[in-house]
């Protein structure tokens, strides 16, 4: 591997560390030059010999530093990517990382903000609260009399980070040929973790997040958002309001007060259910040192570096393989892994099915409140990665928010189970659909998604015959079924034509009622009207034929 000689002494270092907690093969497979041969070669020590894997992997991404210490903090939540002996002991990783001198925390806050620490604080409490790889925490009170945290970016900390990615994608472009064996490309998991780890060192993407969870709760009696003071938040500088109440964790200071845990994580419960389904953006961190209780049934978000998004396409395949699960319809789960391009075509479908089939029926019939969403998950994603189904990084996501939840959740009520999870999603899901608002929005999206779809098909048309002419196309056609092929081809055609005519009456029914003749003649008035009607009719008639369709499958 050819290497940055800017970056020669880290490469010793990685280098070096990996040889001491047995991972030297790394250092063979990577056959750095000019660097291997130089790494004095030494026995493992035997405490290090005694670890498991999990635990040497998370003593060296220690060593290396707080780069490592993140995209070990970030893989701990990829149940996708490795085994859950290892996420469990990366969970571990903590930023450990010593307080730096508050002088030079102070000079990063007057070169960021212009203004020292006095013109903008009536006090600042020089010892830091709290200190991580990234940044150093203060309480402080503002000019206005607001109390609050300043949180300031380490010095140094970004080119730090950026070289250690640099030296990571160098790695991850040697070891690319893991790809052919592990159905892992490395290459990409990095840059996903260049991403995340960029947007942590810039606090305004946390100043945004903030605000935007605060104005989704602003009517709520049940969450509390800090408020952000977005005139004194810059990429390194993130002032928000201090919240006072007791951390989750503190469940015996809770109970002190008589206040009921089970409401309170049935609070935290509601609230998720909340932001995914209504706004499809999620604290994606809920652990009990995020939140705090500041009322008998109130709770308050922390920290919102970390946040989670779903679009409403990909929670509406997750929803429909949901009710194949429920249905046992493994043919349909499949057909649905291959839209979303999470199982490849290639895959072995016969052995994923038998075995997707065992695990449906293993857990079928056992009881919700005896088995956990942490225990589903951890089997679903082992049986993943057996078949390299590659999930939409939003759905990995998800999912581990949904792990970290239930945790806390168990915390607070040590009987709260899948049973309790599932019912509260289904009361939100149908509350959320049965909603007029978003009933209306979605049917006008997806008037507009069948509007876009008729506007391609002359391109693709075209785009098909041009390549016919050039005898450019290629057929691979295995086991089709004509017959049901032709009878999908007349149902699509019908319902395009049908959602044509609808689309035609809507829009001539409705320039008629704004002509201004339309008062003039009572006969103009009741073509609008029947108009209308006629396309109420279709409109009804293409939904009972669309649920009539669904049914049937």
């Amino acid at each position: 591997m050819r290497i940055s000689y800017r970056h020669l002494k880290r490469y010793k270092e990685i280098a070096h560390v990996l040889i001491k907690y047995g991972f030297s093969f790394i250092v063979e497979k990577l056959n750095i030059e000019g660097i291997a041969y130089k790494i004095p070669i030494f026995d493992t020590s035997e405490n290090i010999k005694n670890m498991t894997t999990g635990e040497r992997l998370t003593f060296a991404l220690e060593e290396l530093g707080p780069t490592y210490v993140k995209i070990g903090q970030i893989l701990s939540t990829r149940k996708d990517l490795i085994d859950q002996d290892i996420i469990d002991e990366l969970s571990k990783l903590r930023d450990n990382t010593g307080k730096f001198p508050t002088e030079k925390a102070l000079a990063i806050f007057e070169g960021e903000i212009g203004q020292g620490i006095k013109e903008v604080f009536s006090y600042f409490n020089e010892d830091p609260i709290a200190a991580a790889s990234i940044g150093q925490v203060y309480e402080a009170t503002l000019k206005t009399g607001e109390e609050v945290i300043v949180k300031v970016q380490r010095p140094n900390i970004e080119s730090t980070i950026k070289s250690d990615l640099e030296i990571l994608k160098t790695i991850a472009v040697s070891l690319n040929d893991l790809k052919k064996d592990y159905k892992v490309d490395l290459v990409e998991i990095i840059e996903e973790f260049e991403t995340q780890l960029l947007r942590e060192l810039d606090y305004t993407f946390e100043a945004i997040s903030a605000t935007k969870f605060r104005k989704m709760f602003k009517d709520s009696n049940e969450v509390y958002i800090p408020e952000v003071y977005l005139e004194w938040c810059t990429k390194r500088i993130l002032v928000m309001e201090k919240v006072k109440g007791i951390k989750l964790s503190d469940i015996d200071k809770i109970k002190s007060l008589g206040w009921d845990t089970e409401n309170i994580a049935n609070i935290g419960v509601r609230s998720f259910f909340v932001q995914v389904l209504s706004d499809g953006f999620f604290h994606a961190d809920p652990h009990p040192g995020n939140i705090f209780v500041v009322g008998k049934n109130k709770i308050s978000y922390i920290d919102f570096g970390m946040i989670g998004i779903i679009d409403n396409k990909t929670l509406k395949m997750l929803n429909e393989v949901s009710l194949a699960v429920v249905d046992k319809n493994v043919d349909k789960i499949i057909y649905l892994l291959l839209e979303m391009d999470a199982l490849s075509g290639d895959s072995n479908i016969s052995g994923f099915r038998q075995d997707l089939l065992y695990l449906i029926h293993y857990y079928y019939d056992v009881p919700l409140e005896k088995i956990s969403a942490t225990e589903i998950l951890n089997e679903v994603f082992r049986f993943f990665r057996k078949y390299n189904v590659v999930l939409p990084n939003q759905l990995v996501i998800l999912a581990k928010t949904v792990i970290t939840l239930e945790g806390t959740a168990r915390l607070l009520n040590p009987n709260f189970s899948l049973d309790s999870l599932s019912k509260e999603f289904l009361k939100h899901y149908y509350k959320h659909k049965l909603n007029i608002k978003d009933l209306i929005s979605d049917s006008r999206q997806n008037i507009e998604e069948i509007m876009l779809d008729i506007k391609s098909i002359p391109r693709q048309l075209k785009s098909i015959l041009k390549n016919v002419e050039r005898n450019n196309i290629k057929l691979n056609i295995e086991d089709v079924k004509m017959t049901k092929l032709e009878a999908v081809v007349v149902e699509l055609t019908s319902q395009m034509s049908l959602s044509l005519i609808l689309a035609s009456i809507i829009i001539g029914s409705s320039l008629i009622v704004a002509s201004p003749n339309i008062e003039k003649n009572v006969w103009i008035k009741y073509t609008a009207l029947s108009g209308f009607f006629i396309s109420f009719l279709i409109g009804l008639f293409l939904v009972i034929r669309s649920i009539r369709s669904k049914y049937k499958d």
